[in-house]
């Protein structure tokens, strides 16, 4: 303490001299100094990084929040130390590229293992949030003290794993910084954000963690000494304060993108808390006795009583097991992406504190974890294939980006010391002395699953208000804990938000979002959609959409009943199949239609396909109603033939798919008639026409060639835009209000290339308009 009251003294004599060498202008010259080339744009996002630099605006302002951090007597770092500074960041690739942005920093981490004086300055962790440009396709991430994350090899190398067998993990590199007047190495790791989910190829939906509000409450005035936690008493006061944790979500303003994502948001908010509830009533009941952090959330809930589901989960808990990263399997550390395509609470691993080569974990004091599946001994062979089947070569090329080095001996040895480490878990479960408390702690429903959450939310602040649903209106009501005086209550937008980000407070009081309906069958059933299984796929489907199978001709006849109605085809392989999409008839109308643009499923085309392959299918739709005509999420293989006409808003819409197609035709979208982004695509042909907006748009990383287009009566012929490449052969438009069109319109992105070898355009406004992020390469004309 005295060494970090000296340091106080000396930087206030000197705070003269050291704004003027330190404070940096707040307006340099922001951008990347790079030529756009289609290089560029494929290798952006794999640049080794040399250095990154961030200077505070306010240096003075800064170093005494730090300094009040390493003072305070508290062991945790108070929410009054973590707002917000603007800076300036600099980023220097291998490459010789140099970025400069702005952006606005904070400290991160709730304990001060995060921060630590280093000769005379301080280095900390960092929260940053860029307000301009992306660095390899990130636009908010977290610099962090590397002891803060365990191994820092085995982090980059374990988010590496989970990727490659498609589960969400940050991107995570080794980077050398500077901040302000500190050097040192640090983690680099993307926060789980919306350029996360893209990356990842899941669509944009509510991202939830932990709410830990009032988790630290118990134990903020625990005095900052030499004592370990366990000595002075932070585990038993956490066991208390962990049983009335619900969830919040991260990225609440998706709410106001329609009421479908928000009565998304608002059911999965709901479910998670369920969820929660019921673990603050297991891990310590009548037979239970677990510490919060060995005791986990139960997959069967989290899967939805799906067995394919719960088996992913069961497998992703086994991984982090197996690495030794249980610290990111404890509640308080857990975040999800509700996949609402699949339906489940999809992981997203975080704060693992990996380190694969030790023995035991530190993390827990347990030799196993429950609760477990009924199918839970599955997930061990499950897992052995996995890491037995992973791509290393693809794996050793993503870690040589991220700024450490690992030989294939290396890698193996750290695949073998795995599976080692998973056997042990293994003879841990089956040596179970205890079968009884097993099955005791298998799924079973609670009654009064509210009790224990009241009683400890009140011990700790009797003045939080709860919200739920109310049963008779659905409209929102704000009680006393208890549920005690409960009335119908206007939220506004922003308190909406806020509300499920767990940040309302009106009239320095407290709110906590619970739920619209806390019953587990809720949790139980498949969101109101029918269920056909068809050839080795499933179809979904409302109760106003009729199917008829024509076998003989391998036709799906499909018959909307009412607008806005949807269909979608998951999983599997479609082969020689023709789909017709016969669109409810209505009179000529600009009225939106119902669950547009999209539903609280997530889906925005009438017809979707989802997570599959297909091989020589054709598709034909007339007078959709939905923000997509045709959706294709996912999908890979060939196409014959789209014929689609008279769209409400797009005609199709593909996403995050590899696929060739041979015909596309579109006439009459009011919006734009083909659409295709994060993908890799071959078109043969393409007939638009009468498009409101674009007639091809490609977005968002992908990368399309073209043979022919032609266009008719659009707004914009072709865009290429965030930083995809289109290769385009023969162009012919006609009455093309912009003929090609390059730019950068998403910051997690760069701009748009385009090349063209022959071109015809006639009747237009413009011939090209291209951004200083964007090149057009045009062969002849």
């Amino acid at each position: 303490m005295r060494k970090i009251l000296f340091f106080l003294i000396i930087f206030l004599f000197s705070t003269g001299k050291l704004l003027a060498n330190i404070n940096k202008s707040a307006d340099p010259i922001l951008g990347c100094d790079n030529k756009v080339s289609e290089e560029y744009l494929k290798t952006a996002n794999q640049l080794r990084i040399n250095k990154i630099e961030i200077d505070t605006h306010n240096y003075r302002s800064w170093i005494v929040n730090s300094i009040r951090i390493l003072t305070s007597r508290s062991r945790y770092v108070s929410e009054r130390y973590k707002r917000r500074f603007d800076a300036t960041i600099t980023v220097n690739y291998e490459n010789g590229t140099r970025c400069v942005f702005h952006g606005r920093i904070r400290h991160h981490g709730d304990e001060k293992d995060h921060i630590s004086l280093s000769g005379n300055t301080v280095i900390q962790s960092l929260d940053v949030h860029l307000n301009n440009g992306n660095i390899r396709g990130v636009t908010r991430f977290k610099l962090l003290r590397p002891k803060t994350r365990g191994n820092l090899e085995d982090e980059i190398f374990l988010t590496e794993i989970l990727r490659n067998l498609n589960y969400l993990s940050p991107r995570t590199i080794k980077v050398n910084s500077r901040i302000n007047e500190a050097n040192s190495f640090m983690i680099f790791q993307e926060k789980a954000a919306k350029e996360l989910l893209e990356f990842n190829n899941r669509r944009e939906g509510p991202i939830l963690e932990g709410d830990e509000r009032f988790f630290f409450k118990t134990v903020e005035a625990l005095p900052d000494n030499q004592k370990s936690g366990w000595d002075i008493g932070v585990v038993p006061l956490m066991n208390k304060s962990i049983k009335h944790m619900l969830a919040k979500q991260v990225n609440p303003n998706i709410i106001n993108k329609g009421e479908g994502i928000k009565n998304m948001s608002f059911n999965s908010s709901t479910n998670l808390n369920l969820i929660y509830l019921y673990y603050s009533n297991k891990f310590q009941d009548e037979k239970n006795n677990f510490h919060y952090f060995d005791y986990d959330l139960d997959n069967t809930l989290l899967g939805f009583f799906d067995p394919i589901k719960i088996l992913r989960l069961d497998v992703y808990n086994l991984l982090m097991q197996s690495t030794n990263s249980n610290h990111g399997l404890a509640v308080n550390n857990r975040k999800f992406y509700w996949n609402s395509l699949e339906n489940y609470f999809e992981p997203i691993n975080y704060d693992s504190n990996v380190d694969i080569d030790r023995d035991r974990p530190t993390t827990t004091t347990a030799i196993y974890r429950l609760p477990i599946s009924k199918q839970f001994f599955k997930a061990f062979k499950e897992l052995e294939n996995q890491l037995a089947n992973l791509n290393l070569n693809e794996i050793k090329k993503n870690i040589d980006h991220s700024g450490i080095e690992i030989s294939e001996k290396d890698l193996n040895l750290k695949i073998n010391k795995i599976l080692k480490n998973l056997n042990v878990i293994k003879n841990n479960y089956l040596n179970v002395d205890n079968q009884e408390l097993v099955e005791h702690n298998k799924f079973k429903t609670i009654d009064n699953i509210l009790d224990k959450f009241n009683k400890t939310l009140n011990e700790v602040d009797p003045n939080v208000y709860l919200v739920k649903h109310s049963e008779e209106n659905g409209k929102l009501q704000r009680c006393k804990i208890f549920l005690e005086m409960c009335q119908d209550y206007n939220f506004s937008k922003e308190n909406m938000t806020d509300l499920l980000e767990g940040d309302l407070i009106l009239n320095e009081q407290l709110y906590q979002y619970l739920g619209n309906n806390l019953n587990f069958e809720n949790i139980a059933k498949h969101r109101n959609f029918n269920k056909l299984n068809f050839k080795n796929s499933t179809i979904f489907y409302e109760d106003d959409i009729e199917i008829k199978q024509i076998e003989s001709e391998n036709i799906l006849d499909v018959y909307q009943k009412s607008p806005g109605s949807r269909l979608y085809i998951i999983n599997g392989k479609l082969e020689n199949l023709k789909i017709k999409f016969n669109s409810y008839k209505t009179e000529a109308s600009n009225n939106t239609p119902k669950n547009y643009p999209t539903d609280i499923n997530g889906l925005t085309g009438c017809l979707s396909l989802i997570n599959m392959s297909v091989k020589n299918i054709s598709i034909e739709s007339d007078g959709s109603n939905c923000e997509d005509a045709v959706n294709f999420i996912n999908v890979k293989g060939s196409i014959d033939e789209i014929n689609i006409k008279n769209s409400f808003s797009d005609g199709l819409d593909v996403d995050y798919s590899e696929l060739k197609i041979k015909n596309i035709v579109v006439r009459k979208s009011k919006n734009d008639c083909v659409d295709f982004s994060s993908g890799k695509y071959e078109l043969n042909n393409l007939d638009l026409e009468n498009c409101g907006d674009k007639a091809l748009s490609v977005g968002e990383k992908s990368i399309l060639n073209l043979n022919n287009i032609i266009g008719k009566n659009a707004n914009i012929g072709i865009a290429s835009k965030d930083s995809s490449i289109v290769d385009a052969n023969y162009i012919i438009f006609r009455d093309i209000g912009t003929c090609i069109a390059a730019y950068n319109k998403k910051q997690e992105f760069n701009g748009g290339f385009i090349k063209i070898n022959n071109m015809n355009c006639t009747n237009y406004n413009k011939e090209a308009d291209i951004d200083v992020n964007s090149k057009m390469v045009k062969q002849k004309i």
